[in-house]
């Protein structure tokens, strides 16, 4: 039965992730808000932080955060563990889910705060 109840709970993880292509990409993005005059460096800037991939966990950073879904959304200042929390007010692992809307929201704050340089990945 415990063997049961690993495979399910694995198929759930699994089931959240979604790796998108740059079509379906571009179309989640304008869907959720994002200017279709940028979406070219939305797309490049995915690409390059997460490789598309809507639930990859990247780190630990060298202050032991870690950075979080397709915006590579950092831990320390943008989103909480468990709960809603810190700048974007949003739990973390609402952002390494298949559902962008969270980690468009975000990125979009972190955009207009910092710009394109708060990226790695840019």
């Amino acid at each position: 039965k415990l063997f049961l109840l690993v495979c399910f709970v694995a198929l759930l993880s699994i089931s959240e992730a979604k790796i998108f292509s740059r079509c379906e990409l571009a179309k989640e993005l304008v869907k959720h808000g994002l200017p279709r005059q940028d979406l070219a460096n939305w797309v490049c800037l995915i690409e390059s932080e997460s490789g598309r991939n809507t639930q990859i966990r990247g780190g630990p950073n060298y202050d032991g955060s870690y950075d979080n879904g397709l915006f590579q959304i950092n831990d320390r200042w943008w989103c909480m563990n468990g709960k809603p929390g810190h700048d974007c007010n949003v739990r973390c692992e609402d952002l390494r889910t298949d559902d962008i809307r969270a980690s468009v929201k975000c990125a979009l704050l972190i955009k207009k705060r910092q710009g394109w340089g708060a990226w790695y990945g840019w």
